[in-house]
């Protein structure tokens, strides 16, 4: 609220309508809804920003206030459940992890399917995300059709996604704020019940293969039974962050600087990220005529990432399997009894006794990994108006890091435990690793604007050079005896396959138009076309066009409607277009040469990659039609279908061996993404006081295989659980089924491809396809936001429906043939023992196989976030003569879900998953003071 004019006050909030009243001893305001928000700018492509309501393409725009409280290291988890069609999954706990994105659908099979990211006008690599702080991000706009991507042309195929950061205003006094978190992490619900000590001794006498005595005392007499999850996973891992930031303005320059600290530990061990960054952002009015800016930032990232963990391969010492492999009735200390039997404990342990296996934090004490990233992003621009209407800008940005690894694992003695166990000890080993990556884009537009009585025109023409290299150089040793001794030249070992170089050189060039048209804000006409040119293709394919048109109508502003009390707003928009994917491995199209063994003492080569001079642009079609409105000054919904064809899709083909040769790049077959996006919110309380809305959006997207390579319907890959059909979805799982069990013997059972009952296992014959999609066809998010005085709550929810995946874990923890190994879930408790018995189990003698038995429905509902803020009032925070405002808050992440998957976690972006890092909870409490 502020004095306008002699007697008059305006009063405003965010979200509602401005208004003037006459200065009285009591003034009572009802505000009302701003529709007028549809004249917000938002940066939706190259040139100056266009004001929301008139962008005729399908956009959704998110705000600071969504992304500054986020509890990870990277902003994109934010985004999860906030638009429709927009899928972002957590695939790992992992501090370091960068979630998932996926755009209204899957665009590809072997080629890229992220969207593509735009800071600040330039396009950035999935390495910033980690560097780049949250609370310095403005708002992300998110496009998702041909009339708002193709202007974007060559990588916009997956969609487009344009990050703005913050700035300062001109005329605005200086703004200190400082901003403090502390929060700590756990393990997310676990869906896996193991055995303890008792039932898995149970569990053994079922086999017939009893344990020991000793076992069996030692459980009964002293209770030990450990939970091995409790145990691997910090329930309390510490994440913390801090802000300071300064922005303001003068007459002729605006800035915004910011310093962030943060450092989030795993859940387990050798796992965390700490962030040191600085942004500085500034604009300068130079000349009326010439305006110039910067935005820039440099962080220095140091993380750790558990070596076992994120492996393909299956180790003992990987914690996530470790937690589920360890016997319970080992101890997680030695112990000893004394003269009268009493059990005393002592140094946590270092090998377990009866699982004889090391543990991770064994492990983990004899080696040292440190990864170290350094990274910049800058950009510069020139901006000229030598004419009224006419703007002339020029911008440079570079994108870069530097990425070091250091991984030692020290010589070890042969470990002796007081429960007399012996581990041999091992020689040790140095790794040392270096890569350089540099992204420089240079952009130049010229756009021209201008207005004819209630005809609106604008015009812009661009050219855009993106010119990307990278080196990296690596050299791995082993064999050190002495811990003393671990550089690289101590080792024993430095070979051929212990070195690595690389080097990369992509070069991208563009050229490009947009024109837009409105006639008295009520028609809108929009127009863009895209020349780009990649090295990624040979030169007779490098080149390729790309375009869209589309058209908006305002129906609100027609003399039918205008006068219409109950209508705030109603808009009809249609559009279709062209974008190209070339996410694909650099050099693909040439025939290259590969290093081969020593041959008598010299090197040699040998061809390692056909050539493809035919390789060439992967293409989506887009259409897309969507209806907006809001009604009675509360209730707004946006309602968009799309249709997606992707044509000369980059595939591998498999060859025949007889050509030396397991497969190669081409483009060959398409596919089809067709759905619908809805987005509806209500405001259902809006006082003086108090305002609180929900919100909900959801997706609805069918995939499905339209033509395959050669004229074939179908490919299968049983290795990976896909087959690729002609009118079945790219995700659809690829099992053979199973029957059940024989009540009568305890055999497995599994239906043919006719569907007949057979006990003989054939993953050849019997694999078909089972109508269950890793890909979730259905997804969308909900939340509230309530605000009282200086209260406010807002929750996010997010969930994704009829998604599968096979768990891999089950079939070392819901395995007979596994027991001696591993502990298994209390599900082995109902395996068939009896003639007659119904149960899905077989008798411990069978052998489990991978099939759709182990294929569950990771579905899920999640309380992504939820953050509950007070600001203390102004008339307060004013008397002190120094604060602007204080607030405190707390933000919860992934704190309830509901799920049938009894795995760690079902987000996972995967059609199987094997040990995953787990995802986590966090719970986060902070304070913002401005100054």
């Amino acid at each position: 609220m502020s004095k306008s004019s002699a007697g008059t006050l305006v009063i405003s909030f965010i979200g509602m309508k401005s208004q003037e009243v006459d200065i009285k001893p009591v003034v009572n305001v009802v505000l009302h809804s701003d529709t007028e928000l549809l004249d917000e700018v938002v940066v939706v492509g190259y040139g100056s920003g266009k004001k929301l309501g008139s962008v005729v393409g399908s956009i959704a725009a998110v705000g600071n206030e969504k992304i500054k409280n986020v509890p990870t290291a990277n902003f994109s988890d934010a985004l999860s459940g906030q638009v429709s069609g927009l899928s972002v999954l957590s695939s790992s706990g992992d501090p370091t992890a960068v979630a998932s994105i996926r755009l209204r659908g899957v665009n590809s099979i072997n080629a890229g399917t992220t969207p593509l990211f735009v800071l600040d006008g330039a396009p950035i690599s999935s390495t910033v995300f980690n560097s780049l702080n949250p609370n310095d991000i403005e708002n992300i706009t998110v496009l998702k059709d041909a009339a708002s991507t193709s202007i974007y042309g060559s990588r916009a195929a997956n969609g487009v996604i344009v990050i703005t950061s913050k700035k300062g205003k001109l005329n605005q006094d200086a703004n200190v704020t400082l901003r403090a978190q502390f929060g700590f992490s756990s393990i997310v619900a676990d869906g896996a019940e193991m055995m303890n000590s008792e039932q898995y001794i149970k569990f053994r006498e079922m086999m017939n293969q009893p344990v020991s005595q000793e076992i069996k005392d030692l459980v009964q007499n002293y209770g030990i039974s450990t939970n091995w999850r409790d145990e691997i996973f910090d329930g309390s891992a510490p994440t913390y962050n801090l802000d300071a930031s300064i922005n303001g303005g003068g007459e002729k320059i605006s800035y915004f600087l910011s310093l962030n600290h943060m450092n989030q530990e795993g859940i387990i061990d050798q796992s965390g990220v700490r962030r040191e960054s600085l942004r500085f952002n500034m604009d300068s009015r130079v000349k009326d005529w010439l305006k110039v800016g910067l935005q820039s930032s440099l962080a220095f990232t140091q993380y750790e990432q558990n070596n076992e963990i994120s492996s393909d391969k299956l180790y003992a010492t990987n914690p996530a399997m470790f937690a589920r492999m360890a016997m319970p009735f080992d101890s997680p200390y030695y112990y000893h009894f004394d003269e009268n039997k009493n059990i005393i404990f002592g140094d946590k342990a270092e090998y377990l006794h009866y699982s004889q296996i090391p543990t991770p934090g064994y492990i983990n004490s004899n080696r040292d990994v440190q990864r170290r990233r350094v990274s910049a992003n800058v950009n510069l621009y020139e901006e000229l108006t030598p004419v009224r209407g006419l703007t002339l800008r020029a911008q440079q940005s570079v994108d870069a890091y530097d990425y070091t690894l250091s991984n030692q694992g020290f010589p070890t003695e042969t470990l002796e435990t007081p429960m007399g166990d012996t581990y041999k000890g091992a020689t040790g080993y140095r790794q040392e690793s270096f890569s350089r990556y540099y992204s420089f884009t240079y952009t130049n537009t010229a756009e021209y604007k201008f207005n004819i009585d209630r005809h609106n025109v604008s015009a812009l023409l661009g050219q855009e050079s993106i010119i990307s290299r990278s080196n990296g150089f690596g050299v791995f040793s082993e064999g050190h005896t002495d811990i003393r001794q671990m550089k690289l030249t101590q080792g024993t070992t430095v070979g051929i396959g212990n070195l690595s170089h690389s080097l990369v050189e992509t070069i991208f060039n563009s050229y490009f138009l947009n024109a837009s048209y409105n006639y008295d804000s009520k028609y809108y006409l929009d127009f863009s076309f895209r020349r780009d040119g990649s090295s990624k293709f040979a030169p007779d394919n490098r080149w390729a066009n790309f375009f869209a048109v589309g058209a908006m109508w305002d129906l609100k502003k027609e003399d039918f409607l205008s006068d219409v009390d109950w209508l705030n707003n109603l808009s009809l928009k249609a559009s279709y277009g062209t974008t190209g994917n070339s996410s694909i491995d650099d050099y693909m199209y040439f025939g290259l040469l590969g290093s081969e063994s020593n041959y008598n003492g010299s090197s040699s080569l040998g061809i390692s990659q056909p050539s493809n001079y035919d390789l060439t642009w992967e293409t989506v079609a887009s259409t897309n039609v969507g209806l907006s409105f809001r009604l009675f000054d509360r209730v707004s919904a946006d309602v968009e279908f799309y249709n997606k064809k992707t044509t000369d899709m980059l595939m591998q083909i498999p060859y025949s061996y007889t050509t030396g040769y397991g497969s190669g790049y081409g483009n060959i077959g398409s596919m089809v993404n067709r759905g619908v996006d809805v987005s509806v919110s209500y405001d259902i309380l809006k006082s003086r006081d108090f305002y609180w809305s929900v919100r909900a959006n959801f997706n609805y997207n069918k995939n499905e295989i339209t033509e395959l390579f050669n004229g074939r319907d179908e490919y299968a890959l049983p290795d990976y659980g896909l087959m690729y059909k002609v009118g079945h979805s790219v995700g659809e799982l690829y099992f053979v089924r199973r029957a059940g069990v024989d009540p009568n013997t305890g055999e497995q059972m599994w239906y043919d491809k006719d569907g007949n009952i057979t006990k003989v296992f054939n993953e050849e014959r019997d694999a078909v396809l089972l109508g269950k999609d890793q890909f979730a066809p259905w997804t969308g998010g909900f939340g509230t936001q309530f605000m009282w005085k200086g209260l406010s709550v807002n929750a996010d929810f997010a969930w994704a429906a009829k998604k599968y995946m096979m768990s891999n874990d089950r079939y070392f923890m819901e395995n007979p043939g596994q027991a001696a190994d591993f502990n298994q879930t209390t599900a082995m408790l109902d395996m068939w023992t009896t003639p007659g018995q119904i149960t899905d189990i077989p008798r411990y003698d069978q052998a489990i196989q991978f099939d759709d038995h182990l294929v569950e429905n990771a579905s899920f509902l999640r309380l992504k976030n939820i953050t509950v803020q007070y600001s203390l009032p102004s008339k307060v925070m004013s008397k002190t003569g120094f604060f602007k405002n204080m607030s405190v808050f707390f933000t919860g992440r992934n704190l309830l879900t509901i799920t049938k998957f009894t795995g760690y976690d079902p987000e996972p972006d995967s059609n199987l998953v094997k040990f995953f890092y787990p995802n986590t909870k966090q719970y986060v409490f902070g304070v913002e003071l401005t100054f």
